[in-house]
């Protein structure tokens, strides 16, 4: 080969060829060690999983495909890539007036205003209504502290839009320096990261097999989190869930995967009553059951659901550990479903309206080019008249010039030839404007949504209760998305029961919230034997609640309706009407509307308006209170009446006493006159002896002393 004489002379040495990052090979890692796994579990394992997920990509394929669409085209990508690339080559319009999120958040909204709350009943004989309240309110401090509601929502928007969404749940320690364990709800943000087993029957999904949620980790935290793993992701994707190869240079894709397995357990009942698992008993039981079969009345085999969680990649196991509850912690909302041959079609809203909108855009540019867009009308002039100003005529659809000028021409007849005139314009079709009003009917017709917020809602020859029977309709027309949300929240509240007693496993205390939304301090304590008792704190002497969510039965419900603050407002404006209307009542429930009302103060107001009330009104429902609470009672009140009994007693010794008292001073009166008229005649007397005057003054101030004294102190 000829030296290139612009190149530095080759050294006639053999390089080393261009290292390429694919490449690079890690030493090899013991398979499954990570993970607790022999080779072959793990290979069994990883096989399992490939074949299931491309089970459940298959299946769900055409969900996700149109899913994805309709996601694109809520987002406003609503025009077909071809006619894009044409028009924009031939310098036309391609007008997108976007109104599916429009329909979207009128079904999203009205679930956010009216959010439906999971609630927990006492089922059976073994249920407890405190314990039922208390798992309630622990509920609520689990959906506030995890934010539950962005959950939720993101969810059911996916479920309205493109057909399905999802939820999940998951375990975490409450703080960094603490081994205890805290329920926490998360959002699922892409739906089409998760795959189900196709199998499940039920709309939320808690039927299911397995479950995949893919996840993008960066690749320093993946080394940092794993060194020994290859940085390999999962190789496996489908539409919506990108996924670029089996690595990448900033990130490695691995997947969550869950499988339910079940084991048989035997399941004993035991003459003193005791229901329960036979490897769970006491070793004195068991020796009993042993010298005694007949202790045992009844027995069945149960085969019990295990639910076990691996992080993989596609080709080793990076963790595994058992879940604590016995179904998947993902939940399904969806939206619209239909089984055509055993295949399951989901949708949303949006699906059959996309036709309406792609019409309604290609009406509204064909309109604006018929406008404001399409070339002016021409002038008409005579042959010559722009020679001098070809130019200045050439512009003048393009540009505003304030004049035009003209070469003046004669006609054969000799008369000059009448200035250019500009011809009339064409006027905009009316066509175009019937056929956006009939797209936008289809859309409201498509979705089961009446009132379009971009257009006028009330019609002139609608009265109210015509627009409100209107509304009612289009709530009616799409109940069945807030229907399948709350099959959702119902199955989530099944979940956080079966997890509570399995999480929460140690003695603690633990914050609730009631339903006003007031936090209440309880003490959770698996070892008590009752579901709900009162404790008193060793250090702070203060009594609060004690709770063994193991304990009992319980059963889940879903209320939907406006919140607790809705109708606390509600019921203030209700309550204000009807002092309005009967004002003479309104002094005996002046508290309890102060206590409805939203303003500072108002408990401190209600609370003194209380004061202020007859004690009969006062009188609390007995039938709430529990039956300690009213033996003390009517103790109490026993003791009440037998002192006042008493009071009743004195007060009439009392009066009876005053009454003699009445008497002997009456007679003392009569008796004190008597004697000062015999007292004053012998003074009379004894005016001629002086001495003698003096001892009658002074006998008569004696006696006059013993008569004002009372009877009962004299001698004293």
């Amino acid at each position: 080969m000829v030296q290139d004489p612009l190149k530095p002379r080759a050294s006639r040495k053999i390089g080393m060829s261009r290292i390429d990052a694919g490449m690079n090979k890690l030493p090899p890692v013991a398979p499954g060690r990570r993970a607790g796994m022999s080779e072959k579990e793990q290979d069994a394992l990883l096989e399992r999983a490939r074949k299931r997920y491309k089970l459940a990509e298959g299946a769900e394929a055409d969900n996700r495909s149109e899913g994805l669409k309709d996601l694109k085209f809520k987002a406003g990508d609503q025009w077909p890539s071809d006619i894009v690339s044409r028009r924009q080559f031939e310098g036309r319009p391609t007008l997108t007036v976007n109104k599916i999120p429009t329909f979207v958040h009128q079904i999203t909204n009205e679930q956010r205003q009216n959010r439906p709350a999971i609630s927990v009943n006492a089922v059976g004989e073994r249920g407890d209504v405190q314990a039922a309240q208390i798992f309630r309110g622990l509920i609520r401090a689990i959906e506030r502290e995890s934010f539950a509601d962005i959950a939720y929502d993101t969810a059911f928007d996916n479920a309205v839009s493109c057909g399905f969404g999802f939820w999940r749940i998951l375990t975490d320690h409450d703080r960094p320096d603490s081994f205890d364990l805290d329920i926490r709800i998360r959002r699922i943000r892409n739906p089409f990261s998760v795959y189900l087993d196709p199998a499940c029957q039920e709309p939320d999904g808690s039927d299911a097999r397995f479950a995949f949620i893919s996840e993008i980790v960066p690749r320093d935290e993946f080394e940092a989190r794993y060194p020994d793993a290859q940085p390999m992701a999962w190789t496996e994707g489908a539409a919506g869930d990108k996924l670029a190869g089996w690595a990448t240079k900033d990130s490695v894709r691995i997947a969550e995967y869950f499988e339910v397995t079940h084991e048989e357990r035997e399941l004993v009942a035991l003459a003193n009553g005791h229901v329960g698992w036979e490897d769970e008993l006491a070793d004195e039981v068991r020796v009993q059951i042993a010298d005694d079969p007949a202790f045992v009345v009844r027995r069945r085999t149960s085969r019990v659901p295990k639910v076990k969680w691996f992080k993989i990649t596609a080709v080793e196991v990076l963790e595994q550990r058992d879940w604590p509850g016995a179904w998947i912690p993902i939940v399904r909302v969806i939206g619209e479903e239909i089984d055509i041959e055993g295949k399951v079609k989901l949708s949303g809203v949006i699906r059959y309206a996309r036709d309406a909108q792609r019409m309604y855009n290609y009406a509204a540019t064909a309109e604006i080019e018929a406008t404001a867009l399409a070339p002016k009308a021409p002038y008409i002039m005579a042959e010559g008249q722009q020679e001098g100003h070809e130019d200045q005529w050439q512009q003048a659809n393009s540009k505003n010039f304030p004049f035009l000028l003209y070469q003046p021409v004669q006609l054969p007849n000799g008369q000059l030839a009448p200035p250019p005139v500009r011809q009339a314009p064409v006027p905009p079709q009316a066509a175009w404007l019937q056929v956006k009003q009939g797209a936008a009917q289809d859309m409201m017709a498509t979705t089961g949504i009446r009132f379009d917020a971009t257009l006028q809602e009330r019609m002139t020859d609608e009265s109210g209760l015509a627009v409100k029977e209107l509304r009612r309709n289009t709530d009616v027309g799409n109940y069945h998305y807030i229907d399948n949300f709350s099959r959702a929240l119902r199955h989530t509240g099944v979940l956080l029961i079966d997890l509570i007693p399995k999480v929460y496993d140690t003695r603690r205390v633990l914050t609730i919230l009631r339903e006003d939304d007031k936090e209440e301090q309880i003490v959770l304590d698996p070892t008590q034997k009752q579901p709900v008792a009162n404790q008193r704190d060793a250090v702070t002497g203060k009594i609060r609640r004690a709770f063994n969510p193991s304990e009992g039965e319980y059963g889940i419900t879903v209320t939907i309706g406006p919140s607790y603050a809705t109708k606390r407002i509600e019921a203030a404006e209700q309550m204000m009407a009807f002092a309005r209307a009967m004002p003479q009542l309104a002094q005996n429930v002046a508290d309890l509307i102060v206590k409805n009302q939203d303003w500072p103060g108002a408990e401190e107001f209600a609370t003194r308006l209380a004061k202020m009330l007859p004690p009969g009104l006062l009188t609390p429902d007995m039938k709430d209170v529990p039956p300690q609470v009213q033996a003390m009672m009517a103790q109490m009140q026993r003791q009440i009446m037998m002192l006042m009994q008493e009071r009743q007693q004195m007060m009439r010794a009392l009066s009876d006493k005053q009454a003699d008292r009445a008497v002997a001073l009456e007679r003392i009166n009569r008796d004190f006159a008597a004697k000062l008229l015999a007292i004053m005649q012998k003074a009379d007397a004894a005016q001629a002896d002086p001495i003698e005057q003096l001892h009658t003054i002074a006998t008569a101030a004696t006696e006059f002393d013993r008569l004002l004294t009372p009877p009962d102190q004299q001698g004293h």
